[in-house]
């Protein structure tokens, strides 16, 4: 394991880039595992990365990066945050999200698609694949930007796990598994 103090651990950690590669995600999965200890080792790298942040942040710091989830960023909660990148983060995704159920709403109904919704605006239109991925490069862009003059504080750590949150949700795509699905959700009679 590493010993150190936050600095050190934050430096140590793999550089994150964008890229959906068998060698990218090689290279950042191993890298975790020997933090575990062990290449057999078959942890979740979040977990794995929780663990390690546990032994130099303070009780409540810990708690609050355990509570940080990609799937539940927007909540109030975090737009209420007292750590600025978190909240900024929060505001940000709430906003999407809410613009793209605005927009997914005007497709299906076939309505006219509001030119007000600013956060989206630049979205282009594509397979549902397609435009996930242009979504998680918006959010990776903004986590980029929120990282500027973080380096190895409490927001650098926090910025790091939702950085590799985005990863991790961007190499969990199966596209195969996700045709399937969007097959099965438009069959006629579905949702009867």
């Amino acid at each position: 394991m590493i010993a150190g103090d936050l600095e050190y651990v934050m430096t140590s950690l793999p550089h994150l880039f964008l890229k959906d590669t068998d060698r990218e995600r090689s290279r950042v999965i191993s890298i975790f595992q020997r933090y575990a200890g062990s290449e057999e080792k078959k942890e979740n790298i979040i977990t794995l990365f929780e663990e390690e942040m546990d032994k130099f942040l303070s009780a409540k710091e810990s708690e609050t990066l355990q509570q940080i989830r990609l799937q539940t960023v927007h909540q109030p909660i975090f737009q209420k945050s007292k750590i600025d990148v978190l909240r900024r983060f929060s505001i940000y995704c709430s906003r999407l999200k809410k613009d793209l159920y605005q927009l997914r709403t005007a497709r299906k109904s076939g309505k006219e698609i509001a030119t007000t919704l600013e956060s989206i605006k630049d979205l282009e239109p594509g397979t549902p694949l397609e435009e996930e991925i242009q979504l998680i490069q918006w959010q990776w862009d903004k986590l980029e930007e929120l990282m500027i003059g973080h380096y190895s504080d409490f927001e650098a750590v926090i910025l790091f796990k939702l950085k590799l949150c985005v990863l991790l949700r961007w190499w969990s795509f199966d596209e195969q598994k996700g045709f399937e699905r969007f097959l099965n959700l438009t069959e006629p009679g579905h949702g009867r």
